[in-house]
C-alpha cells in the first residue's frame, strides 16, 4: 500500500462494502485500523494486503455530509493528505462525509455518465442471486473438497462443524480417512467464516504430506512453522510474536520441542482451532503433553487424530479426553466406573435394533459419544480383499548391514522379477535395515528402489514417495517404520513386510498403508520369514493367534499387554538368547501361546462389541443424515449454473474458456488468457490453466484445480467483479414494447452489519431485491413488459439524458425514491421472515441440548448458554440488517 496516510482519510472495504465509508483511525509500519460509523465497528487490516482503497470522488459525483450538507462535486484538492470537495462556495473535507455514502454510488454513477453495458449488469444480478444461494445452503463449505463422497467423513464432518465448539477425538480405524475428515472440518470451518487461525502439529514425517494435502484436496495453503520461518520472522517483525504472522500453519512435534520460547510464543499467539495428528505420542512426552494443556485453554476447537485411542492404555485414552473436556473428564477412577456401565447400555441398544426398533434416545445418553468419532472397517463398505503369503524359507538371519546373502532379500528380488511392472511397498523396523535391503538388492538385480526414512529430511522423502507414486517411476519404495505413520500408497497392491514389529498395532499401521478407502484391487500381504527364529514365532502368532493379516482386529492393546512376555521370551529363546529349551519344548509353547491368543481375541472382541464400542459405532455414522447431505452436493454439482457462470464472468476479462472431454472421459475446461484486459484479475493458484467442474474428474487428476462455489478463485473472481464497481449502472434500450417510458431497475441488499453475520447469512442471505418502477413511480413486474424483453435488452448511450435536467434532478430521483420505498417493505418481510425461521431452528437447537444435559454429561452448560447468546445477537443482525442500492439499470422504453 503506498501513497500518503493520515488520520482522517476515507476508505472502503471492498469484501465488506455494507459496512460504508471507514475512517482511517490510527496506523503503524505494519498496520492500519478504520472505524465505520455507520455499521459501529473497527477493522484492523495489514498494510501489506489489506482489502481496501481510497475513496475519492470525481466531478459529477453526489456527496453529502454527517450534517446533511448535499454537493454536487466540481472540483477535488489534496491539502495534507486530506481530500478536499467544492461545489462552487461550498467545501467539505473527506472526513466530514456522511457513511453511507457509498450506498448511493450506483445511482450518482447513472448521473455522472459513468455506466456499464446492460450485460454487465445482468451479470452482477446473476452474481449477486448465487452468491445469497450459496450463503443459505447447507452444503456451503461441503462442496470444495476434491474427494469422494463416502458418507461416513460426510457425517462426521457435518456433525463437528456445526458445533460452536467443536472438540473431538477422531479415531477411525486405519484407513478410513481420518486425514479427510479433518480437512473437510476445517474446509468447512473456514469457508463459513466460523474460524481463522488453525495450527497443526504432527510427526515430522507427516508435515510435506499435510500440506499438500490441504492444498491438494481442500484448496487450503498453510504455512510450515520451522526455523527457517523463524529466521524470516524475525527479520520481517523482530518485536512480534513470530506465529502472529500466519493465519493458518502446520507444525512438527520436533519444532514444538526446540525451546521453551517457541512453545510460549505458540501459545500466546492464540488459535481457533487446534488440530493434532498421530495423538497418542503424546503419552510418551510429559512436556509435549504439557504444552498441549496450556494451548488447549486459549483454544476453541481441539482435534486429536488417532487410529488407535488405547494404544498407550486406558489413562493415556482418559488424558487425551482430559484434553478435550476437562470439566467432563477428571476423575479416571469416575470414568472407569462410567464405562463399566455401558455394557447394560450397549445391551438394551442391541435389543432395540434386533427388534427394529430406534435406539436414538439409548445413544443420546451415551456421554462419550459426544467427543468420540470411530468407525469400523465391519461397518463401511468400500474395502479390499486381503491375502496373507507366509513364505517360510531356510537360512540363517544376515548381519543387518549386509543383506547381499540375506534369503528374504532374495526371496524378495525373486518376486520383483514376477511382478513386474506392479509396485511392491517394502517396511522394516529401522532405517539401517532399510539402506540394507536397497543394498542387498543390488546383488540380485537390477531395481529402480525408492527409500524413504527419518534419516532424510522431508524435502528427500517426498520426492522419493513422488517417484514411487509416478507409473513410470521406481518399482519399490522401502521404508522404516515411519513409512507406516500416516502415509497413503493405495495404488499399491503388494505389500512385503521384510520383518515384523513386535506390537501389533504397528503392524496394524503398516498394513493400513495399502488397504485403505479407494484401494480398487486384492492386497496381497508378503511375509517372508526364516525357520526356527523369532521370525516365525511373530508371522505365526500374527496369522493364527490374532489373525491380524486378514483383518482388522480391536482389542490389539489388550491382546500385547496380556501377551508381550510370552511373546518376547520365545522369541529369545527361538534365536538362542535363552539358554534351555529344546525345540520341542519351543513348538509346545508358540502353539499353546497361538491357542490363548486365538481364544483371548475372540473373548476380547465379543467384549467390545457389547460394550461402549457398539455406542461408539453407532454414535459415529449414521446413514441418513449422511446421504441427505451428499445427496444435497450431487444435486449442485449437477447444475451447469457455476460452469455457465464462470464462463461469462471470464470472457468479461477476455479470457476464453473450452472443454475438452479426453480420451478417459475425463471433462477439463482450459483457460486461454491471451486476450486478457486487465492485469490485475485474480489468477489460480500456482498459475494454472486447466480446471475441472467435474468431481470424477477432479479425483481422478489432482493437478486440476476443482472449481465448485466454494473455491476461492470462485469466489475471488466474483468479489472482484463486484468490487471494481461492475454491473453497478447501466443504460439500456427496450423496442416493440408497443408503448413509450422509462423503466427504472435497481437492486438492493440486505447488509448484516457484523463480520460474525456469515451463521446468520444462513436465515438472512444477501438474496439481491430486485424492483422496477416506471417514470410515473408506479411499480411493474416482469409481467408488465413483453415475456422476452430482458433479452431483447440492448446497451444504450449513458449521457442521452444528462442534458435534460427535470429528468436528472427531479423525475429520476423520485423514481429512485419510489424503489427505495417498495425495497423498505420487501426488505422487512425478508427480515422478519429471516427471524422467525432463525428463532425456530436455535429454540429448537437449544431445547435439544437442554434435554440432552439432563442425561447427557457430555453436553456443557456453556453449549447451551452459547446457544441462546447467539439466537439474541442474530436476532439483534437480522432484524438490523441494513439496505443499500448495489445495481442500477435505466431502461428507455420504445414502441
Amino acid at each position: 500500500m503506498t501513497g500518503n496516510i493520515c488520520k482522517g482519510q476515507r476508505w472502503i472495504s471492498e469484501t465488506e462494502p455494507e459496512l460504508g465509508l471507514g475512517i482511517l483511525f490510527s496506523f503503524d509500519p505494519r498496520t492500519l485500523t478504520l472505524f465505520f460509523p455507520g455499521a459501529d465497528c473497527s477493522r484492523k487490516y495489514s498494510r501489506a494486503a489489506a482489502p481496501i482503497r481510497r475513496m475519492r470522488f470525481q466531478p459529477g459525483d453526489r456527496i453529502s455530509g454527517e450534517n446533511g450538507t448535499q454537493m454536487t462535486v466540481e472540483k477535488v484538492k489534496e491539502t495534507a493528505g486530506i481530500l478536499v470537495y467544492f461545489q462552487g462556495e461550498k467545501r467539505l473535507f473527506e472526513y466530514e462525509l456522511s457513511s453511507v455514502l457509498a450506498v448511493e454510488m450506483p445511482f450518482s454513477k447513472l448521473l455522472s455518465g459513468f455506466s456499464g453495458t446492460s450485460g454487465k449488469f445482468d451479470l452482477r444480478y446473476r452474481i449477486r442471486s448465487a452468491q445469497g444461494a450459496y450463503q443459505k445452503s447447507p452444503a456451503r463449505g461441503f462442496l470444495g473438497g476434491q474427494v469422494n463422497l463416502i458418507p461416513h467423513q460426510f457425517y462426521i464432518a457435518e456433525e463437528v462443524s456445526g458445533r460452536y465448539f467443536p472438540r473431538v477425538l477422531l479415531c477411525d480405524e486405519t484407513g478410513l480417512g481420518k486425514t479427510i475428515e479433518a480437512g473437510l472440518i476445517l474446509h468447512r470451518l473456514l469457508v463459513t467464516s466460523q474460524i481463522s487461525r488453525v495450527l497443526i502439529i504432527v510427526p515430522d514425517a507427516l508435515v510435506n504430506q499435510w500440506f499438500i494435502e490441504l492444498y491438494r484436496k481442500f484448496s487450503l495453503i498453510f504455512q510450515i512453522f520451522d526455523e527457517d520461518y523463524l529466521t524470516g520472522a524475525a527479520t520481517a517483525e523482530p518485536d512480534l510474536n513470530p506465529f502472529l504472522l500466519d493465519q493458518q500453519a502446520i507444525c512438527s512435534v520436533s519444532f514444538i520441542s526446540t525451546s521453551d520460547h517457541v512453545k510460549k510464543a505458540l501459545i500466546g499467539a492464540g488459535w481457533d482451532m487446534v488440530v493434532m495428528d498421530e495423538a497418542h505420542h503424546m503419552a510418551d512426552d510429559s512436556s509435549l503433553y504439557q504444552f498441549m494443556t496450556g494451548l488447549d485453554a486459549e483454544t476453541q476447537g481441539l482435534m486429536l487424530l488417532t487410529a488407535t485411542p488405547e494404544q498407550m492404555g486406558l489413562e493415556t485414552h482418559f488424558a487425551q479426553l482430559k484434553l478435550l473436556d476437562p470439566c467432563r473428564y477428571h476423575d479416571f477412577s469416575a470414568f472407569v466406573q462410567e464405562l463399566d456401565g455401558y455394557k447394560a447400555v450397549a445391551q438394551k441398544v442391541r435389543e432395540k435394533l434386533d427388534q427394529g426398533q430406534s435406539a436414538d434416545s439409548l445413544l443420546d445418553a451415551f456421554g462419550p459419544g459426544r467427543v468420540i468419532f470411530r468407525n469400523r472397517r465391519r461397518t463401511i463398505k468400500g474395502f479390499p480383499e486381503r491375502q496373507v503369503r507366509l513364505i517360510p524359507l531356510e537360512g540363517k538371519c544376515s548381519l543387518e548391514y549386509d543383506l547381499s546373502c540375506d534369503p528374504k532379500v532374495a526371496y524378495l528380488a525373486q518376486l520383483y522379477r514376477t511382478l513386474k511392472p506392479e509396485k511392491i511397498l517394502v517396511i522394516c523396523r529401522s532405517r539401517h535395515t532399510a539402506k540394507a535391503v536397497v543394498r542387498g538388492l543390488e546383488a540380485h538385480v537390477r531395481v529402480d528402489a525408492a527409500r524413504f526414512d527419518e534419516s532424510m529430511d522431508l524435502l528427500a522423502r517426498d520426492r522419493q514417495a513422488a517417484w514411487f507414486a509416478d507409473p513410470e517411476g521406481a518399482s519399490l519404495l522401502v521404508c522404516s517404520e515411519i513409512g507406516s505413520e500416516g502415509r497413503n500408497f493405495q495404488f499399491v497392491h503388494h505389500l512385503f513386510l521384510y520383518d515384523l514389529p513386535v506390537n501389533p498395532e504397528l503392524l496394524e499401521q503398516r498394513i493400513g498403508r495399502v488397504d485403505r478407502i479407494g484401494q480398487t484391487e486384492k492386497i496381497v500381504i508378503h511375509v517372508p520369514y526364516i525357520r526356527n527364529t523369532s521370525h516365525e514365532i511373530l508371522a505365526l502368532w500374527y496369522d493364527r493367534g490374532i489373525g491380524l493379516f486378514k483383518e482388522n482386529v480391536n482389542g490389539l492393546h489388550a491382546v500385547f499387554t496380556r501377551f508381550k512376555s510370552r511373546v518376547v521370551q520365545l522369541m529369545k529363546q527361538a534365536d538362542g538368547d535363552l539358554s534351555g529349551a529344546a525345540d520341542s519344548e519351543i513348538r509346545q509353547n508358540m502353539t499353546r501361546l497361538i491357542r490363548d491368543t486365538a481364544a483371548f481375541v475372540k473373548k476380547i472382541t465379543r467384549s467390545l462389541d457389547q460394550g461402549r464400542h457398539i455406542l461408539l459405532e453407532l454414535n459415529s455414522f449414521k446413514p441418513e443424515p449422511a446421504n441427505a447431505l451428499i445427496q444435497m452436493i450431487q444435486q449442485t454439482e449437477k447444475s451447469k449454473d457455476l460452469q455457465n457462470l464462470m464462463a461469462d464472468l471470464l470472457d468479461v476479462y477476455g479470457i476464453e474458456t473450452d472443454q475438452i472431454t479426453e480420451v478417459s472421459g475425463n471433462l477439463v475446461v482450459s483457460f486461454t488468457e491471451d486476450r486478457m484486459t486487465d492485469e490485475n484479475f485474480p489468477a489460480l493458484s500456482g498459475g494454472g490453466k486447466f480446471v475441472t467442474f467435474d468431481r470424477a474428474t477432479a479425483i481422478a487428476r489432482d493437478d486440476l484445480d476443482f472449481l465448485t462455489w466454494d473455491h476461492p478463485f470462485v469466489r475471488q473472481v466474483m468479489e472482484y467483479f463486484i468490487t471494481q464497481g461492475e454491473g453497478q449502472s447501466s443504460v439500456a434500450r427496450l423496442s416493440g414494447t408497443g408503448r413509450q417510458g422509462l423503466v427504472l431497475e435497481t437492486l438492493f441488499l440486505l447488509d448484516l452489519r457484523d463480520g460474525d453475520g456469515s451463521l446468520a447469512h444462513r436465515f438472512l442471505p444477501s438474496l439481491p431485491i430486485r424492483v422496477m418502477v416506471d417514470h410515473h413511480g408506479r411499480p411493474l413486474t416482469s409481467g408488465d413488459l413483453p415475456s422476452n424483453w430482458e433479452s431483447s435488452l440492448i446497451s444504450d448511450d449513458p449521457d442521452w439524458f444528462l442534458d435534460l435536467q427535470h429528468l436528472v434532478r427531479d423525475i429520476l430521483p423520485d423514481m429512485l425514491d419510489k424503489s427505495q420505498n417498495l425495497a423498505r417493505k420487501i426488505a422487512q418481510t425478508h427480515r422478519l421472515d429471516g427471524a422467525a425461521e432463525m428463532e425456530n431452528v436455535l429454540i429448537r437447537e437449544r431445547d435439544r441440548l437442554v434435554t440432552l444435559s439432563k442425561i447427557n454429561p457430555g453436553i456443557s452448560v456453556k453449549e447451551v448458554e452459547t446457544v441462546i447468546k447467539k439466537q439474541a445477537h442474530f436476532r439483534t443482525l437480522i432484524l438490523n440488517a441494513r439496505l443499500r442500492l448495489d445495481g442500477v439499470r435505466l431502461i428507455r422504453i420504445f414502441e
